[in-house]
């Protein structure tokens, strides 16, 4: 009994790992990536992401220009209650990663393009 008392013990005292990463590719490769205004490095890139939620993406490429885009980050399923305590005790580590890929050989459409200072603006879904 007290062998097992102490083997769920344990079990609370060690906290699973979750990371969340994202990667960045683009067609054709080689354009520096801002990530919330904070320069990432060169596509493709991969890098870890601190928190969930709306974010945004600036690559510029040095033939095609610039691309800015939102991406917005969901909390994967067991993350959200009452999984996320199952996530927290797991002794495997999670990981997390998304790929968003920007295609700089196709044109923006006019209807998501805007003025900031670059060629366009798309925004994903």
């Amino acid at each position: 009994m007290l062998r097992l008392i102490a083997i769920v013990l344990i079990g609370f005292l060690v906290e699973g790992c979750h990371t969340t990463t994202l990667r960045v590719e683009s067609q054709p490769p080689g354009a520096q990536v801002h990530y919330d205004f904070k320069p990432v490095g060169t596509t493709p890139v991969e890098f870890p992401v601190d928190w969930y939620g709306k974010h945004k993406l600036t690559l510029d490429h040095p033939v095609h220009g610039r691309r800015i885009q939102v991406v917005e980050l969901k909390s994967p399923g067991y993350l959200i209650f009452p999984m996320d305590f199952v996530a927290a005790v797991a002794p495997a580590k999670l990981k997390d990663q998304r790929t968003v890929l920007i295609d700089f050989t196709q044109p923006v459409s006019p209807d998501t393009e805007e003025d900031h200072g670059a060629k366009g603006q798309t925004i994903a879904e």
